[in-house]
């Protein structure tokens, strides 16, 4: 591959992080350079996934026919593991959106195998050369993209289990890519990266539901919400925000979160001065958002979660102290 073809690869990366979001964005600062891009390949895949089911991104395939007969089979798969129920959207857009996502995975295997060549999509181009330089794994991707095929037919968890499970699918897993580009000497990095992601997601989750739902998903586990006297149809309504069975069962999903918490932050011990920077950031800024669902007593319908200016501000100053730190002592 031709280093100005790679740089353009890499360049596209980095621009679909700045778009997508800053706090993520600037968290990646602190990265060597080679690391930095690296992040920057994995997250624009992540983002272009999330994209194409969430429907935010119209996908754009070419529908050869081993591409029909690899997504054929695919989808057989997805369709016996949730139980032949049927997709969220339309067949044809189901099938359109399925397709794209097999199209990734055909692709995946390319760059992790050296096939990828200039014409092909820059974010493949720049992830073959990371399949080269870190020994990040096919399968957590493919992990990733398992989390997102779920995603497109009714979501509705019935324990903490399943919960944890979509949890690991979509955020553990990119937490496990991230890290072998990080570089860590003790496996139990690992472990504790897993927990971080899980516990995100669930922040992520909570403050999500309203938005959730309107896609026929609803990740909250029922057996547990039944455990607090709520059914499915009182979420429909914002004034179960200021009920008691509500705020119940926020402080046992707070409990959860913590719990995990409690793990993930030993994951940052592992990690070397300059690579702990962005998953301190992102540990900080999604605290930052639990304490602030906290702080309404658990109302996450009645208006958006989203940080304040000040509080942006305050990462952005812990971020400069985080890269100064990293800078002095690594």
């Amino acid at each position: 591959m031709e280093q100005h073809r790679l740089d353009e690869a890499y360049a596209f990366c980095e621009t679909v992080c700045r778009n997508a979001s800053t706090t993520f964005f600037s968290s990646f600062s602190a990265l060597q350079p080679d690391k930095r891009r690296a992040v920057h390949a994995v997250y624009a895949l992540c983002r272009w996934v999330d994209d194409i089911v969430d429907g935010d991104e119209e996908p754009t395939i070419l529908e050869t026919k081993a591409l029909k007969e690899a997504t054929e089979i695919r989808q057989a798969v997805v369709s016996e593991l949730h139980g032949g129920a049927a997709p969220s959207l339309s067949l044809d857009e189901h099938r359109r959106r399925m397709m794209a996502l097999v199209d990734i995975r055909i692709k995946l295997q390319r760059a992790s195998d050296q096939e990828i060549t200039a014409e092909d999509h820059p974010i493949f181009v720049a992830l073959q050369d990371v399949f080269t330089r870190y020994p990040i794994k096919l399968a957590d991707f493919e992990t990733v993209i398992e989390g997102m095929e779920d995603d497109l037919y009714p979501v509705l968890n019935q324990t903490w289990d399943e919960l944890r499970s979509y949890c690991y699918k979509v955020a553990s897993a990119v937490g496990l890519i991230l890290i072998e580009i990080y570089g860590y000497e003790d496996r139990a990095a690992r472990l504790h990266a897993i927990d971080l992601g899980i516990q995100m997601q669930l922040i992520n989750v909570l403050r999500d539901i309203n938005e959730d739902m309107e896609r026929g998903r609803v990740y909250l586990p029922l057996e547990v919400l039944a455990s607090h006297n709520i059914s499915l149809e009182m979420l429909e309504n914002d004034s179960i925000a200021q009920t008691l069975a509500w705020k119940g069962f926020v402080v046992e999903y707070v409990d959860v979160i913590k719990r995990h918490q409690t793990s993930a932050n030993h994951l940052f011990g592992y990690l070397g001065s300059r690579a702990r920077v962005q998953p301190e950031i992102m540990a900080d800024a999604y605290t930052s958002i639990l304490n602030e669902i906290v702080r309404r007593s658990g109302d996450v319908f009645t208006q958006p979660v989203k940080l304040s200016a000040m509080r942006k501000a305050l990462l952005g100053f812990r971020l400069s102290l985080r890269k100064l730190r990293a800078r002095l002592f690594a």
